[in-house]
C-alpha cells in the first residue's frame, strides 16, 4: 500500500497558506478610488443602515440630516443627506455628500477644487470615452453614471435606479444650450 501521507500534509499545507493569504488581502483597506469610479462606501440602493459602518470608516467626521422631502423630487417619504469629511478619493481627502431617497442611496457629491478640472476630465476620458454631454455647467458620462460639474466644481456619482432622472437632466441642459 502506498503511503499517501506526504501529499495529504503538502496539501493540508496549501490549503491552510491559501487560506491565510486570502484572509490577508481581504483585510487591506481597499485602494482610493479614483475619479473614474465611485466611493467605495456608494452602494447605491442600499439603505443608510447598510452603508452607515463604511461611511464611519472612510470618513474623518461624518454628519446624518434629513432634509425636506420637497427639495428631493424622486422622494416619497424620506429625503436623508450623510454629509462625510475626510473621504479619500480621486488622490485627496474629499468632503462628500451621500444623498437618500426613500432609504436608498441615490446619488453622491464629491466636492472637487476647480484647477483640478482638467486632470480629472482627462481621467475620465481615459476610462470612459467620450461624454455623452459636454456642456457648460457639467461633462457628463451618462455610460458610467458621472458627471464633472464645472458651474460647482465636484463629481456627481449616481446609481441606476436614477440614471433615467440624470439622462433626462443633462438631455434637458444640451437642448437649452443648443438654442
Amino acid at each position: 500500500m502506498k503511503n499517501n501521507a506526504p501529499i495529504r500534509s503538502a496539501m493540508t499545507v496549501l490549503a491552510v497558506a491559501t487560506t491565510v493569504l486570502t484572509a490577508c488581502a481581504s483585510a487591506q483597506p481597499p485602494a482610493p478610488a479614483g475619479p473614474e469610479r465611485a466611493p467605495d462606501a456608494a452602494r447605491f440602493g442600499s439603505s443608510l443602515d447598510v452603508i452607515r459602518p463604511l461611511l464611519d470608516a472612510a470618513c474623518s467626521a461624518l454628519t446624518i440630516r434629513e432634509l425636506p422631502l420637497e427639495e428631493m423630487p424622486i422622494a416619497q417619504t424620506s429625503h436623508v443627506q450623510a454629509d462625510c469629511t475626510g473621504l479619500d478619493h480621486a488622490g485627496a481627502p474629499r468632503d462628500a455628500e451621500f444623498v437618500f431617497a426613500d432609504d436608498a442611496l441615490a446619488f453622491v457629491w464629491v466636492l472637487t477644487d476647480a484647477g483640478e478640472a482638467d486632470v480629472l476630465r482627462a481621467s475620465l476620458e481615459a476610462a470612459h470615452g467620450a461624454p455623452s454631454h459636454d456642456l457648460p455647467p457639467a461633462t457628463a458620462f451618462t455610460q458610467a453614471r458621472l458627471a464633472l460639474r464645472h458651474d460647482t466644481p465636484e463629481l456627481l456619482y449616481y446609481g441606476a435606479h436614477v440614471a433615467p432622472m440624470y439622462e433626462g437632466w443633462f438631455d434637458q441642459m444640451a437642448s437649452q444650450f443648443a438654442q
